[in-house]
């Protein structure tokens, strides 16, 4: 019996919760199950914020919290940031782990999971995302809703309750407000959602009204694996995948952004694991990099500015390379619009992104006797440049866009009467340099993404039918972008977020989980930006229970 067998039985179980944040960080419980989140609260400014609250104790099920969302009043900008916090929490039971949406007239403010409670543990947890990027949105009235789709039955009873609000400082002498996006246009489903991509044909598709002086543009991406593709990066080819007792569709997925057809910019997908992710007891109390929060991917496209304000229709795409049932995705598309003229000129000059990877996979595997082992190696490389201009009333900026990736997947197993092993190696490498070319000067902003995931899987049964699941993953998002200014390094931040965790499951004929053992996990996190400024975090667990937290800059 396979691995995927377990991995889809174990997601109703058990892990974890948390405690509420504080803008200072303050130290987690030891001794304690609820959920630790590792990464801090964003950064606030020292006055005080204009608050306004999106909904409030707001039980979830399968529909949706609705709300309408109206700017503070007697608090217009400039705003130094925008803060959305939000608080979720669960009643001890049992329950899945659910997907999480915020929506904002139709563009996504939140997208992510909750983690799972036990007959013993109810989870709280807080957290927090800078979105003053959406300043442009937030301006005027809009309705809104939040979904935690969520539902009970006689096993399955915890209930999911959540809070949000929204934190507007306004900006000073000290803290002033950044430029941020003229107009932020949703991609997802019409009046908001995320749409599900069953295959590579699928698309996501838009086509809004555009204006006729963008200056820049950009779009942020969000991918999540779903049903069969909710563990993509164990999968193996089709014609492997019965003989392995893996699921198929190969290991490469890929984001893909086009523009009226044509290629025009690539996403990596992030191997975020949910808090029931393949077995639950691994993410007690330190969930998975991201599982509760996703990060998007952000894609640039000022190269397209120019084309894109031509006054024609226009249609912006989204799919995903390899998706085998299915991927959620929804996005935002971002517009800086040219503030002293209402019409500009330009063109793409040059575009070699192709519209499709070249992904090579190699296998060894074959089968002596009763044991059945060998290697699948799966490979992507890409390598391209899209380029344009825009031209308004301050001149011609021309842009550059350049953009690697490197993926590979390596898998080992080993497969007898009475045992399974699979071993996975996977790494993506992208990095995205934009050049800006204006009158002002030039820019060159090298954005660094890195996210490997190793995962070890070990199943053995005995002559009864019961056996155990031993397994061992370190998943890591490492993050950095440098801003050069004229040559010069005028601004650089890394972020490194890690989790090892390991566990024991314990399982009857049935595949029931009957217990776990040797429960442990250690997760670190470091960010630091301009100057010596830098925050770190170091957490471990054992037995499900938080037995260490230390801050500093490690």
């Amino acid at each position: 019996m396979g691995f995927k067998s377990i991995l889809l039985g174990a997601a109703a179980l058990w892990p974890a919760t948390i405690p509420l944040a504080s803008a200072a960080a303050p130290p987690l419980t030891l001794g304690s199950g609820n959920v630790a989140v590792i990464e801090p609260p964003v950064w606030h400014p020292d006055e005080a914020p204009c608050v306004v609250s999106l909904y409030k104790n707001a039980t979830f099920g399968a529909n949706n919290a609705d709300f309408n969302y109206a700017p503070p009043a007697g608090c217009p900008g400039p705003y130094a940031t925008i803060v959305l916090a939000v608080d979720v929490s669960l009643n001890a039971g049992i329950q899945y782990d659910r997907t999480g949406t915020i929506w904002v007239g139709s563009v996504p403010l939140w997208f992510g999971t909750t983690s799972e409670p036990s007959p013993n543990q109810a989870p709280s947890w807080h957290f927090e995302r800078d979105v003053t990027d959406y300043t442009a949105l937030l301006a005027s009235a809009q309705t809104g809703y939040a979904l935690i789709a969520n539902y009970t039955n006689s096993q399955d009873t915890s209930i999911i309750t959540s809070s949000a609000r929204l934190l507007f400082y306004p900006a000073t002498q000290n803290n002033p407000a950044p430029r941020v996006p003229d107009i932020v246009i949703p991609l997802a489903a019409p009046g908001g959602g995320t749409v599900a991509l069953d295959n590579g044909a699928s698309l996501l598709t838009i086509t809004p009204t555009l204006p006729t002086n963008i200056q820049a543009a950009a779009l942020d991406v969000y991918l999540q694996g779903q049903s069969g593709d909710e563990f993509w990066y164990t999968c193996v080819p089709d014609s492997l995948s019965s003989e392995l007792e893996s699921c198929g569709g190969g290991t490469t997925r890929e984001g893909e952004i086009s523009i009226d057809g044509t290629p025009a910019g690539t996403a990596p997908v992030s191997p975020w694991i949910f808090t029931g992710g393949i077995d639950p007891y691994l993410w007690t109390p330190i969930p998975g990099v991201q599982t509760l929060d996703f990060k998007p991917f952000r894609v640039q496209l000022s190269p397209f500015a120019g084309y894109l304000s031509n006054g024609a229709p226009h249609s912006i795409s989204l799919s995903v390379f390899g998706a085998n049932s299915y991927f959620s995705v929804a996005g935002a598309l971002f517009l800086y619009l040219d503030p002293n003229s209402t019409t500009v000129t330009g063109s793409v000059t040059t575009n070699t992104l192709t519209a499709q990877p070249v992904v090579t996979t190699t296998n060894t595997i074959a089968t002596n006797g009763s044991v059945t082992s060998g290697n699948v190696d799966t490979s992507e490389k890409r390598k391209y440049t899209i380029a344009g201009s825009v031209t308004g009333t301050g001149g011609t900026i021309n842009y550059t866009v350049q953009q690697t990736t490197d993926f590979s997947n390596k898998q080992h197993f080993k497969l007898t009467a009475a045992t399974y092993l699979q071993d996975i190696v996977q790494k993506t490498v992208t990095v995205t340099t934009t050049t800006t070319a204006a009158p002002s000067g030039t820019t060159v902003d090298i954005a660094n993404h890195t996210t490997p995931l190793v995962v070890s899987l070990y199943q053995a049964f005995n002559a009864k039918g019961n056996g155990l699941q031993a397994t061992k993953i370190t998943q890591t998002f490492d993050d950095s972008d440098s801003l050069l200014t004229n040559g010069l390094l005028t601004a650089q931040t890394t972020y490194a977020d890690s989790i090892t965790t390991g566990d024991t499951l314990l399982f009857n004929s049935a595949f029931q989980i009957t217990g776990n053992k040797k429960q442990s996990s250690t997760a670190s996190y470091l960010k630091t930006g301009p100057g010596k400024a830098c925050f770190g975090r170091q957490l471990a667990s054992a037995g499900g229970l938080l037995v260490g937290d230390v801050t500093g800059c490690f």
